[in-house]
């Protein structure tokens, strides 16, 4: 019993412990300002980029501008600062803003590294936003910085590659980088008739050959369709240029079958049913396709055709696993459903090796379903995000539906390979069929194998059919969205910006309605059963990791009115950082054309010092949400947050008295006090080591450090050993 009351005493405290540690801070001055993506370095502190159209708010830190060598296009600009901010590892304290001259870019809008997630930072990569017409290649570029902050503070750029990008591609960004420092992206538009393709950039951001891909430009200037690389009749690798997939249908054979035999393989679907065509796009097309002859015509086996208004296809999402530098591609298809005389899109997600050579692709849903009936799916479908869930090798996909169709993406309750399996929100529910939700997958690298799955689909303002309270304190009597039947409203995730934790977890930013907030949330929605109107929000959410349950869910957005609905719906979120303790997402307040910030403001706390407790025009916004379900020491990359110890913290030591008032004793079950020296770090909720010294088994440890949760570290050599600990006063 006494146990137990500790227990309930200690969760309690730890949670007050971490409301405590919340931030929500907007940023900027009078112009406007945007925050798009964050990310922690191994000494624990944080780099968050965006754009400004002034750096004065940045106060006295100190500013490097960029230089490069490059043209960058960005005749039609509008004279902003795209920069990085260096923020302390406590978030209090800009060490310094690295920028490029104002007007060179429109922003920088995504931050990468090719070092795995919650290791030492490797070297960073960026890309940028630019505004110019298409003869000069406006779309966006990607660079390589030429320090990391670690080893010294960016100056320059060692290379810049201009992409050309509209539509899609200019949307979503869709890049990453292998181990090794290499970049797949894609360029071009979607969904049209001009052009679009993958491409891969050398060390140097120069366009390279992949020897596997089935398109190559050679060095006389032709293009050649043909694998591998070295068969190009120039005679060897030595004569192309570079590679390409172009996802394109006209001219071209591109994801299609080349022989008769691919073309009529049935193959696993990843989830107990079939398919028809070795490769994605054989479905829209009644035959296979010769390279030196290209054909389109259709329709395919389940009664799909190409868009004729519409070659082009829409590649939206690149993820690389750094592993194995295996790539994955997301997209889409512009099709038609002619049973149904039905305009559509059909999704897929494709792996290929290091060399080029395709692995595998996932429809997502079946064509063929396991009872052998030859099927298709009405509702557009599309490829926002995809992560690697390194621990568990898998990867995650970030998908959306709009509408809804007896077959959609897979419920998470009908897998094939984990008949246990269930999600938070099984399916589709309610009648609503013109909107967007959002759905959250795990396939298995290896195959394509779904494991687990969930809907994202918030509930619509006024709904009934609300099912019964979820058994799950920490839902705070919302309603499980597996029992009932309650309309939902579009829910859309935010694109390429879903990560993944050391164990797993699956962390999203997105924009609903009646959003399911948790019990630990800092910003709650109120509930139906309370009455009360719902607002437009934007929102973050953590998944375990089999999507059983949201460990958190909170709102960032203004405080609206629940009798009027008035001063919501006024906040966009763009990137998003789980840190051990928390997760960290950034974005901005909108403004109208005048300059005035739309909507109430955010319930700011605990405002930085370079921050502001309210919006001035559109400004960029910080939130900080932690709590003691999110603690995960192997979400830190800092030195003394240790993941691969050689022994397991709860089977090493103990702290006693927990909670303590600073002064505390250990409990040792594997090192043995026979050791010259032992040394100890007591670490905060923000990776600060606050403490250290030489452990001696005789004494009693004494700090006089404020109330909060710790980190107590204990090192000898190569062995580590952790635990936690509250002080409170």
């Amino acid at each position: 019993m006494a146990k137990k009351v500790l227990s309930f005493l200690f969760a309690a405290l730890a949670s007050q412990l971490f409301a405590q540690s919340n931030i929500v801070t907007y940023a900027g001055g009078s112009g406007k300002e945007t925050f798009y993506d964050v990310m922690q370095i191994t000494d624990g502190t944080f780099l968050v980029t965006g754009y400004a159209d002034d750096l004065t708010w940045a106060g006295a830190a100190p500013q490097t501008q960029l230089t490069y060598t490059a043209s960058i296009p960005n005749a039609l600009g509008t004279n902003r600062y795209g920069f990085i901010l260096h923020l302390s590892s406590d978030l209090q304290t800009i060490l310094q803003v690295i920028h490029f001259p104002r007007g060179a870019v429109e922003d920088i809008r995504f931050l990468k590294t090719n070092s795995q997630p919650y290791t030492p930072t490797g070297d960073l990569y960026i890309s940028c936003n630019t505004a110019d017409i298409g003869a000069n290649n406006g779309g966006y570029i990607i660079a390589k910085l030429n320090h990391n902050f670690i080893n010294g503070t960016p100056s320059s750029l060692d290379w810049v590659h201009v992409v050309w990008a509209k539509s899609g591609p200019k949307d979503y960004h869709p890049w990453d980088v292998t181990s090794d420092g290499r970049i797949y992206y894609i360029s071009g538009e979607a969904h049209g008739y001009d052009w679009s393709a993958v491409y891969c950039l050398n060390q140097n951001g120069q366009r390279m050959t992949v020897e596997n891909w089935r398109t190559h430009w050679l060095t006389n200037g032709t293009e050649w369709k043909g694998t591998p690389a070295s068969f190009n009749p120039l005679g060897s690798s030595d004569s192309v240029n570079y590679s390409g997939i172009v996802l394109k249908i006209t001219g071209r054979c591109e994801l299609r079958s080349w022989t008769t035999t691919d073309f009529d393989s049935i193959l696993p679907d990843g989830n107990g049913g079939t398919k028809k065509g070795k490769w994605p796009a054989d479905f829209l097309f009644n035959s296979p396709c010769d390279p030196s002859s290209p054909t389109a015509t259709g329709p395919g086996y389940n009664g799909y055709s190409y868009a004729s208004g519409s070659p082009v296809w829409g590649g939206s999402c690149i993820c690389i696993d750094r592993r194995d530098n295996h790539v994955y591609l997301g997209m889409n298809f512009k099709s038609y459903y002619n049973p149904l005389n039905s305009p559509d899109f059909e999704p897929a997600v494709i792996a290929f090796d290091d060399s080029g050579s395709m692995l595998w692709w996932s429809r997502l849903y079946h064509e063929i379903t396991a009872e052998g009936d030859t099927t298709g799916s009405v509702p557009d479908q599309y490829v926002d995000a995809l992560a690697i869930d390194y621990t568990n090798n898998k990867l995650v996909v970030g998908g959306r539906a709009h509408g809804n169709w007896d077959e959609n993406f897979w419920e998470g309750n009908t897998i094939a390979s984990n008949t246990g399996a269930y999600g938070f929100q099984n399916q589709f529910t309610g009648t609503n069929g013109n909107i967007h939700e959002s759905w959250l997958g795990k396939l298995q690298l290896s195959d394509g194998t779904i494991t687990n799955s969930t809907y994202m689909a918030e509930l619509a303002e006024g709904t009934g059919g609300l099912g019964t309270p979820h058994p799950d304190p920490n839902l705070d009597g919302w309603p499980d969205p597996n029992t009932g039947w309650p309309d939902v409203n579009t829910t859309r995730i935010v694109k390429n910006n879903m990560k993944v934790t050391s164990s797993g977890d699956v962390v999203v930013m997105s924009v609903g309605r009646r959003t399911i907030t948790t019990e630990n949330a800092y910003q709650k929605m109120v509930k139906p059963i309370y009455g009360g109107q719902s607002a437009w929000n934007s929102f973050v959410r953590v998944y375990d990791d089999q999507f059983h349950v949201p460990k958190y869910s909170s709102l960032v957005v203004g405080v609206w009115d629940t009798l009027t609905q008035a001063g919501g719906d006024n906040t966009e979120l763009f990137g998003v950082y789980k840190t051990a303790t928390g997760v960290i997402c950034v974005g901005r307040q909108k403004a109208d054309i005048s300059g005035n910030a739309i909507g109430n403001n955010l319930p700011v706390i605990h405002v930085t010092p370079w921050g502001n407790s309210a919006p001035q025009n559109e400004s960029a916004i910080l939130a900080y949400y932690t709590a003691p379900n999110l603690y995960n020491p192997n979400d830190n990359i800092i030195a003394t947050f240790v993941k691969d110890a050689a022994i397991e913290n709860n089977q090493v030591i103990n702290v006693f008295p927990n909670p303590n008032s600073g002064t505390f004793n250990l409990s040792l079950k594997q090192f043995t006090t026979q050791h010259a020296e032992l040394k100890y770090s007591v670490i905060d909720m923000f990776g600060r080591v606050v403490s250290s010294g030489i452990y001696h088994p005789d004494k009693s440890i004494s700090t006089e450090l404020p109330n909060g949760f710790y980190v107590f570290q204990l090192n000898l050599g190569s062995q580590k050993a952790h635990t936690t600990f509250v002080i409170a006063r």
